[in-house]
């Protein structure tokens, strides 16, 4: 599993350097580096990889794209020092965190941290975080640069969770390390829906969240056999349009938008891109396609698990459980990660956004359903709802996990941490 070890910043080539030896100049070029690298950031987000350019980038500052080629010979070099700085950023806010003396403290100083940037952002006081779900796109020495960083950082969440009084394994912390970047990365999907005066609380109550977990005190982790979602695959050689999207989904999660080519989709099938085309209009269409077979298992878990969970809690534990572990589970037909935004247009972006905002209310009322039966503790539901759309979203295929893995591993190191608290107080060992 890739993630975070002790924090470098190595730097990421961005073609030939120009001779400043005056101090003067170099301020002037870092200034403008700067500049460069805020506005970028924020085309990545806004437009996402398919409308990331020098050009773009060019356009929101007023210069000609020539002028950009001086500090980043091209739109990679330019993509990979974007998702370095947002790294460097994730290490200042950790470096406070790291000052608390409890993992409890830590953590939440840590979350809090990400909503104050986050708040200062939206007040165009800092540079836009830039996404990382696209680091895949980076290759080469940028690739390498960008997976250590990304892997220092990964390493320090983990070491803030470090307890003395309800250990846990390394494995574990990672695991749970690599969950707490992606819950917090997800937040790009629906922060928009609050006032900027609200982050503060905003950061609070998805601290308690991860501290604390959502069952009630005295609830336990339901017996009740997980479901089996997205039922069985057809056993015929038949290439149907179920086959493009199983693939293109699998591609996707494991190589991003550019690893997932029409020439690799359809030599995955063993078909020619004529019958790709047949099938598909083009990639973009295929993409939505996979996101829409998404929300229909979403949709498929929480109507099974209203039928059978008889508590909230229990109905939001099967939904869950069931989607984070057929996403483990590496079989085709999973889940389209919610990295796959950066790869539509603006609009459908926003179309699928609004879904996913649907989705969450959904999950929401379970949540409330479950604090007015008592089976889950109070919390804000809308929030506790979006974590937990990160955390099935995000489960790793556990190929990525160490060897000797099962689901079970999924279930104890993933998703019961996510529901019942990264480190509430009296837990036992997860």
């Amino acid at each position: 599993m890739a993630e975070p070890d002790a924090y470098a910043s190595p730097e990421i080539p961005g073609g030939p350097v120009p001779s400043v030896p005056k101090p003067k100049a170099r301020a002037r070029y870092a200034a403008r580096r700067d500049e460069i690298l805020n506005a970028a950031s924020r085309v990545f987000t806004e437009s996402g990889v398919s409308g990331f350019t020098l050009a773009a980038v060019a356009k929101r500052m007023d210069l000609h794209p020539v002028s950009l080629t001086y500090y980043f010979k091209r739109k990679e070099d330019l993509a990979a020092a974007c998702m370095l700085h947002a790294l460097e950023r994730f290490g200042d806010m950790l470096s406070e965190a790291e000052r608390e003396a409890t993992p409890q403290a830590r953590l939440r100083r840590f979350v809090v941290e990400y909503f104050a940037a986050r708040e200062r952002i939206a007040e165009r006081d800092d540079p836009q975080l830039a996404p990382l779900g696209e680091m895949r796109m980076i290759d080469g020495p940028h690739g390498e640069a960008l997976r250590r960083a990304y892997d220092e950082i990964s390493h320090r969440i983990a070491l803030i969770l470090k307890d003395r009084e309800a250990p846990l394994s390394g494995g574990r912390r990672r695991a749970l390390a690599h969950l707490i970047i992606h819950q917090l990365c997800w937040t790009d999907s629906w922060i928009g829906a609050y006032e900027t005066a609200d982050y503060g609380r905003l950061g609070e109550r998805v601290a308690d969240i991860l501290i604390g977990g959502l069952a009630a005190d005295g609830a336990v982790q339901p017996t009740t056999p997980l479901l089996t979602v997205g039922g069985a695959s057809a056993d015929n050689d038949e290439v149907t349009r179920e086959a493009y999207l199983k693939v293109a989904i699998d591609l996707i999660n494991k190589e991003g938008f550019r690893g997932a080519s029409v020439d690799k989709i359809s030599a995955r099938l063993n078909v020619t891109k004529g019958s790709f085309y047949h099938h598909n209009s083009d990639k973009d269409e295929l993409i939505l396609a996979c996101f829409e077979r998404t929300f229909e298992l979403i949709d498929a878990a929480k109507r099974e698990a209203t039928a059978t969970g008889r508590t909230g809690w229990e109905r939001l534990w099967l939904a869950t459980a069931s989607l984070a572990v057929m996403q483990a589970s590496g079989e085709p037909g999973r889940l389209l990660r919610q990295y796959g935004l950066a790869a539509l247009s603006v609009d459908d972006r926003r179309a699928i956004v609004a879904r996913f905002q649907q989705i969450a209310h959904g999950f929401a009322g379970v949540i409330s359903d479950g604090i007015a039966d008592g089976s889950i503790r109070p919390v804000d539901p809308l929030l506790a709802a979006h974590l937990v759309m990160a955390m099935f979203n995000s489960a790793l295929p556990l190929s990525y996990w160490s060897s000797g893995a099962t689901l079970d591993t999924v279930v104890d190191a993933h998703v019961r941490p996510a529901l019942m608290g990264f480190l509430r107080p009296g837990r036992a060992e997860l």
